[in-house]
């Protein structure tokens, strides 16, 4: 027989030899809910046999009301132009089968407790261990640490939602005023002991209540037993030290915690008694043997300035002018920027668009609700803060003096770390104005122990691409590797995903130049993963050897006082996402990029082109984008040449080729004073070229035109070219590409490509006319940044 095109031929050969019924109707349902978990990152039998432990105790009533209203919703975030690409967010396959099972509930909730205390990786290794160690000699299948490490950051992922930071800030309250702890005493990892013991005495501790009692002797982990055991579980929980006792509940406390104090430490151990006082059961700690829990160290944006500052300072006047001290700073920096960008008239990248005085304020809204900071707060507190004026530089500690007298142990604190805080917080807050929804972020986690490194000696402007890796850094508690970030184009932790524009947006002129922080994670066909990353790591183009690309070339089509239509010169330019999915440095992640074909003529060769989406954001961050204008824009609306411009098409391939040396070597406006040894070309505006505040030092290297060059006699130049250049003028070029999204993402490649310095010549800047902007708005645009030098800078229509 003969098979159809529209068919696999695979599909047509079942058809021919049916599969085998390997399963009954009633199995397939299993197999379905064991795929979906197995898609998720999770293991059916390890969740399976987690609920077997956990699932022992059952969850206080009205916690599980709260708890089951937050979690058990979900829904999906679309991307853009990428059907099958999704962000899932909230109940996942893992939350969905516990709702109907009291037993994976109870477990589900206890994890998602013990995972918000606990980095990942170590508390399923203690798991794993603890399991180990209660399995008997003659059942030896229990979850490996792969499985449960699945399983747990399934769970961290679909319970997200639930805010368990509440619940630790107001058990952490109660300690610290009842038993006159400072900010330190309080850990919430446990001791491995703890934890393997934990699991089987809490279910015997709350079905016989009257007749067991729990003691533990331990200064680690206090708030997260007290959660576990009074809010999740509504036992009766008393916390001790040698002078002070606190209790969570009424009734008799059937948990009791020693914590001692800071002189008399007690060994961690856990006993069991009964009614009587006899010791049923006696656990203490294996220093050899017991893996060490480590902490999350995670706090919600909403308040994780308050938090970093209350670590080091406990007095709240203090901390109120060290954060406004720090909202100054940010606030004198972007200032600075924003100065120097209009004197200069510099070609201001998407990279380094200088946020606004307002979006500064808001995030100190959000990360400091404790102290009130309002904008008046912070133009008028010059009279309350004396400074004495040290070099960051130097390495010196800023001393500030209070306009009161305090000589208390805060004060102290104070002066020792007050540098170090204010640097990191301003590092921080200025790569959070780069997330444009920070509104919306206020439940994401961040990792309260990756802040930027102390080696950190100026405090300057940051870029969007800057801004990427510090927040991931964040994002994630660790540092990733930075050949994954500069590939990276989603990444994922924690149910919270990090976003560039590019892969939602499909046209270059309707980029946002910021991040987005959304909560879900990346799924397609309901296979989950952390990371979207580039499946290449350039620009690769695919044709016809002999043909070679098509339009590869760089035509003048009109010049000073012509009529010309910026329609693309191309007539035909598709898109196309390719999806994968694969390893890529240890990380299970989604690999994406684009794929466009590009046609000389309906009949004509074609070529295709193919971009990963990080690859297309970084164009995008070292182009210029003109504003949106008022008036309306049509692509194939005539305009007239203004002197100084001219329109080409043509995807600049042969442009070096037309230029004699003398001319191509002008191209480079900074080729005497910032080419370096290596011959790369020049960057728009470099981090190190930016002044970084009154408080950090930095200057602006003049340009300077090179030398002219007498024109070579034997060069073959198209003579209309010559003609066009003038000596101490801006020439642009503009491009015959609106309305083609291909075309402008192939120019901006090829544009960024000169940009780095490659033999053709390279251009002082770049620009991409917004989509909301007429050709006329544009070119005015990229003229006022004439500042009297020859260069030359290209205009994508």
């Amino acid at each position: 027989m003969s098979f159809s095109n529209n068919f696999s031929l695979s599909l047509e050969l079942s058809k021919i030899v049916p599969l085998a019924p390997i399963v009954n109707v009633a199995s397939k349902h299993l197999l379905a809910v064991v795929r979906n978990l197995q898609n998720s990152g999770s293991d059916w039998i390890t969740e399976h046999d987690l609920g077997a432990i956990f699932g022992r105790c059952y969850i206080d009533p009205p916690f599980l009301r709260t708890f089951k209203n937050v979690v058990q919703h979900s829904n999906i975030y679309q991307i853009a132009g990428i059907a099958e690409l999704i962000l899932e967010l909230g109940a996942g396959p893992t939350v969905k089968q516990a709702l109907d099972n009291v037993a994976l509930f109870s477990m589900v909730v206890q994890i998602s407790l013990l995972v918000w205390a606990h980095k990942t990786t170590t508390l399923a290794l203690s798991l794993a261990k603890a399991l180990e160690l209660r399995a008997s000699a003659e059942d030896r299948n229990i979850p490996r640490y792969d499985a449960l490490l699945g399983t747990l950051r399934c769970i961290s992922q679909q319970t997200c939602g639930f805010m368990w930071e509440l619940q630790f800030a107001a058990v952490d309250e109660k300690l610290k005023d009842a038993l006159h702890l400072d900010n330190t005493s309080l850990q919430r990892p446990l001791a491995h002991v703890v934890l393997r013991t934990l699991l089987d005495a809490l279910p015997v501790v709350q079905r016989f209540p009257e007749s067991h009692f729990l003691s533990l002797g331990t200064v680690e982990g206090v708030s997260t037993i007290v959660i576990w055991a009074h809010q999740v579980l509504g036992l009766t929980v008393e916390v001790r030290s040698d002078t002070y006792s606190v209790k969570f509940g009424s009734g008799p406390a059937r948990v009791q915690i020693n914590r001692g104090s800071i002189d008399s430490r007690p060994q961690d151990e856990v006993t069991l008694l009964s009614e009587t006082q006899e010791v049923m059961f006696h656990a203490s700690p294996d220093w050899i043997e017991d893996p060490q829990l480590e902490p999350a160290n995670l706090h919600p944006m909403e308040g994780y300035g308050s938090k970093i500052v209350e670590s080091y300072f406990d007095d709240q006047a203090v901390g109120r002018l060290l954060v406004i001290r720090i909202m100054r700073s940010c606030l004198q920096i972007i200032q600075e920027v924003s100065d120097y960008q209009d004197q200069s008239r510099v070609d201001v990248t998407n990279n380094y668009i200088v946020p606004t005085k307002e979006r500064i304020m808001n995030i100190g809204r959000v990360l400091f609700p404790a102290y009130g900071i309002l904008s008046s707060d912070v133009e008028a507190i010059e009279d309350e803060i004396c400074l004495a004026r040290a070099d960051w530089d130097s390495g010196d500690v800023r001393q500030i003096t209070m306009p009161f007298e305090m000589e208390s142990k805060s004060h102290q604190r104070m002066v020792k770390y007050v540098g170090i805080i204010v640097k990191r917080l301003c590092v921080i807050i200025l790569a959070l104005t780069r997330i444009r929804n920070i509104e919306d972020c206020r439940k994401a986690p961040l990792s309260t122990n990756m802040l930027p490194k102390t080696e950190i000696k100026t405090v300057r402007f940051t870029t969007v691409k800057e801004a990427f890796a510090l927040l991931a850094l964040l994002f994630l508690g660790r540092a990733p590797d930075q050949h994954d970030i500069d590939r990276a184009v989603v990444i994922s932790h924690r149910g919270w995903s990090l976003c560039i524009s590019s892969i939602r947006a499909s046209d270059p002129g309707g980029l946002c130049t910021d991040l987005a922080l959304v909560q879900g994670v990346p799924s397609r066909l309901g296979e989950r993963k952390d990371w979207i990353m580039d499946a290449t790591t350039g620009v690769t183009w695919d044709c016809d050897p002999d043909l070679g690309a098509p339009c590869d070339t760089y035509e003048i089509v009109a010049s000073e006082t012509e009529q010309v239509s910026v329609q693309s010169f191309l007539p035909l330019s598709t898109a196309k996402h390719m999806i994968g999915a694969t390893t890529i440095s240890t990380r299970k992640c989604f690999v994406i990029f684009n794929t466009f074909s590009c046609m000389e003529s309906v009949d004509g060769p074609s070529a295709y082109i193919r971009m990963g989406f990080r690859y297309m954001q970084d164009f995008f961050w070292e182009s210029c984008l003109t504003p949106s204008c008022e008036h309306s824009f049509q692509a194939n609306d005539q305009i007239i040449v203004p002197p100084n411009v001219w329109v080409f098409k043509g995807l600049l391939g042969s442009l070096g080729s037309r230029l004699p040396d003398g001319l191509s070597g002008k191209l480079y406006r900074y080729k005497s004073s910032r080419t370096g040894a290596s011959g790369e070309g020049p960057q728009n505006v470099a981090p190190a070229s930016l002044p970084q505040s009154s408080e950090v030092s930095g200057s602006m290297e003049a340009a300077s035109s090179p030398p002219e060059q007498p024109l070579s006699s034997t060069s073959t130049v198209d003579q209309r070219l010559l003609d066009l250049i003038t000596e101490g003028r801006r020439h642009i070029h503009v491009s015959q590409s609106a309305k083609n999204k291909a075309v402008r993402w192939i120019l901006l490649g090829n544009f960024r490509t000169f940009q780095r310095g490659q033999a053709l010549p390279t251009f002082a800047a770049f620009y991409l006319r917004h989509d909301e902007c007429c050709m006329d708005c544009a070119i005015s645009f990229v003229k006022e940044r004439d500042r009297g030098v020859f260069e030359h800078v290209g205009l994508i229509a």
